[in-house]
């Protein structure tokens, strides 16, 4: 594959999907009909390196994710979920940044790593706020990784997996 072809190294949840994807895939460019299911991002853009991203997950372990609240980035209109706990999340960004120093998290645009998974971007973000908020808690098991590639302007396809451990 191309090395301009972009990579995202992401955590899916597809137990969230029927709440999530919706909303996704009328707001945002990265919709799961272009091939991005809901998750939560630990590394994009990324490396199309499997090997080395399989050397820095290796002895990962599967674990509960819940997502009680709905939360706002204040510079943009993106609404989305936080997981709890968020640390995992962290910890697994923080290892592939130290891995692959010129990829930062989210191409350096953020000064901080925030997990979290997007529902919605721009004017639906109330309406989506109103349907969710009851439906909170979500659970979801943080079970494996997946290494996205963009095959073209908005499409992408699974490139890789990385299961976790289960205990």
């Amino acid at each position: 594959m191309s090395s301009e072809l972009q990579h995202y190294l992401v955590v899916p949840f597809p137990e969230l999907a029927n709440v999530v994807e919706p909303w996704l895939e009328r707001s945002t460019g990265s919709k799961p009909s272009g091939g991005v299911p809901a998750h939560v991002t630990l590394l994009a853009p990324c490396p199309d390196d499997a090997e080395a991203i399989a050397d820095v997950l290796d002895g990962t372990r599967a674990f509960a994710v819940e997502f009680p609240q709905l939360r706002r980035f204040a510079a943009t209109s993106t609404l989305y979920l936080a997981p709890e706990p968020a640390q995992p999340f962290v910890a697994l960004t923080e290892a592939l940044v130290a891995r692959f120093p010129d990829w930062p998290p989210y191409g350096g645009i953020h000064d901080a790593v925030v997990p979290h998974m997007t529902v919605t971007q721009g004017p639906a973000r109330d309406e989506a706020e109103a349907a969710l908020a009851p439906a909170l808690p979500l659970r979801g098991r943080a079970c494996e990784a997946v290494l996205l590639v963009e095959v073209e302007p908005g499409r992408f396809e699974q490139a890789a997996r990385f299961p976790f451990l289960e205990s």
